[in-house]
């Protein structure tokens, strides 16, 4: 009997059941470690959904809730500050490499305290990585001794872990996953909070009951990503377009056919399925893996014609001609670029990039 995946129809459905969308500042944040950690915003996003899931199974309140699903979408912000080949080395790392990564929960502590997250959100993140048994990290502390927020947020991370891919395996099925965090019971998690996300966790796949989310074995893959990199490239793409229209009206057709025609040259250079077609920007097809790669292709794409273009015009001339023409994209384009960065040239992250730089 296959499952159908009727609970997973767009981006507002996994995210939480209340509430505003997350703060701009924190899905850029998710965003610069995808510089690092290709999937790092669908783990982030899953982990935050897997994380409500679990606090509304143990009837914590609406507030405790929604710090802690922000500590779910966060939790792995200090890895921000490791050297970014840490987190792709396709082996085994190291003690001492090990030791490096095991300061991240402290740091993104250090990084929530200083983007103000509540008080509960920066306990769960610095908590997140301790076990049952003790042999976990920062403090090596067990058993009762670690705060609730720790381990409901353990829980959440670890099974969207197991659903999204590693540079070592691919994406597990909901069946493995449910099973691998049966096994990590008890020892590694609490297993009442195990049992309490167990209870809801098929509302995440949109499925009935656990014994048919135990039969779904085919790896989770959500359209739901798909959507949102289409929206990535949709608010890009326009916003090009929009620029060379306007381009050709303040400039004359001669310099937009010459910009274009390097631009071409480039994308050739580098390989990306990209051409100008005339004005208008065509994309071969999809030419990254994850969601975080997308948006940096459009980052690396809108980066480029900045760095062009300023070289004319000038940083201030050039920042508030990109200002004008982003003001007239449609609402709801200009929010995916804000939210995921895109529009370089407004100072994206300023004060988290302090945050960690005063570390």
């Amino acid at each position: 009997m296959g499952l159908k995946r009727s609970g997973v129809k767009s981006m507002k459905d996994l995210r939480w059941d209340w509430g505003e969308p997350p703060d701009p500042k924190h899905w850029q944040l998710l965003s610069t470690l995808a510089d690092r950690e290709p999937f790092a915003i669908e783990h982030g996003l899953m982990a935050a959904k897997c994380v409500a899931l679990t606090a509304q199974a143990l009837t914590l309140p609406d507030e405790q809730i929604s710090s802690l699903s922000i500590a779910g979408l966060l939790h792995d912000v200090g890895k921000i500050t490791l050297p970014p080949f840490l987190l792709r080395k396709p082996s085994r790392l190291s003690d001492e490499e090990f030791e490096l990564v095991k300061r991240h929960p402290s740091a993104g502590a250090q990084i929530a305290q200083a983007i103000r997250l509540p008080e509960e959100a920066v306990k769960a993140i610095w908590h997140h990585h301790e076990r049952m048994d003790g042999k976990g990290y920062p403090f090596g502390k067990r058993g009762d001794e670690i705060p609730l927020s720790g381990r409901v947020v353990a829980v959440g991370e670890l099974f969207s872990s197991f659903l999204t891919p590693r540079h070592y395996r691919s994406a597990l099925s909901p069946a493995r996953a449910v099973a691998r965090l049966w096994e990590k019971n008890g020892e590694h998690l609490d297993a009442e909070v195990v049992k309490a996300f167990l209870d809801l966790a098929p509302q995440f796949f949109g499925a009935a009951s656990l014994s048919v989310l135990e039969r779904w074995t085919k790896p989770f893959e959500p359209e739901i990503w798909l959507e949102e990199e289409r929206a990535v490239w949709k608010a890009t793409n326009t916003f090009v377009s929009q620029l060379f229209w306007e381009a050709e009206r303040l400039f004359g057709q001669p310099f937009c056919q010459n910009f274009t025609k390097q631009l071409n040259e480039w994308f050739a250079c580098q390989k990306l399925p990209l051409f100008f077609q005339g004005l208008r920007l065509v994309s071969l097809r999809r030419w990254w893996q994850s969601l975080g790669e997308g948006i940096n292709a459009c980052r690396l794409l809108l980066g480029v014609l900045s760095s062009y273009l300023g070289h004319i015009l000038g940083k201030e001339l050039l920042t508030d001609w990109l200002e004008t023409v982003r003001r007239s994209l449609p609402e709801q384009l200009d929010a995916v670029g804000m939210r995921y960065g895109l529009w370089l040239w407004r100072g994206n992250l300023t004060e988290t990039e302090m945050a960690v730089k005063s570390r």
